[in-house]
């Protein structure tokens, strides 16, 4: 028979071994969801961007551009919704619509991060529309609601996609809108 000498002690070790391992996997737990929280706040690093992206557009200041928006940017819009891509088109565009409403300006009204690569801007711009474009200037004052979902990739802008009513647009240009004629 074996005394209790003879046989070893493993229950003490075991209990601190099994506190260690329960500590541990606490501490891997809390790492975890505090490294998720960290990484699903897309918002710290983006919003700086998409307050210089909207400056640019306020100002025309577009070397706020620079170090905000990729390379490739793709602008998409109403109404068809057809690239254009690169940092030029998207310059050319902002001072496209600057030229037709010299005193545009867009203001954010909420953003909605959707994901870890999007998120929806909804805002409403103001302004005269003073120029000539598709439409003959009227010098109305406009004040349009719309939405943008804008991409981004790290630390960069990629791509917009804006929407907004023509109706309301053509409204507040005051021109009549004429149904077609039955035959």
């Amino acid at each position: 028979m074996l005394s209790e000498t003879a046989c070893p002690d493993y229950s003490g070790k075991s209990r601190n071994a099994g506190k260690k391992i329960f500590l541990i996997l606490l501490i891997l737990i809390a790492l975890s969801l505090f490294m998720s929280c960290a990484e699903q706040n897309y918002s710290e690093k983006i919003n700086p961007l998409l307050d210089k992206y909207i400056e640019a557009w306020n100002t025309g200041n577009l070397s706020l551009l620079d170090g905000v928006v990729d390379s490739s940017f793709e602008l998409r819009k109403i109404p068809d919704f057809e690239p254009m891509r690169g940092i030029k088109s998207l310059e050319d565009y902002i001072i496209g619509t600057r030229t037709v409403v010299p005193d545009f300006f867009l203001k954010e009204t909420e953003k909605l991060f959707i994901s870890d690569s999007a998120v929806v801007v909804t805002w409403t711009f103001k302004g005269t529309y003073k120029g000539e474009s598709d439409l003959p200037p009227t010098g109305s004052k406009i004040d349009i609601p719309g939405f943008s979902i804008i991409y981004f990739n790290g630390n960069k802008l990629t791509g917009e996609w804006i929407a907004f009513s023509d109706l309301t647009w053509v409204k507040q240009l005051e021109f009549s809108i004429v149904p077609p004629a039955i035959k």
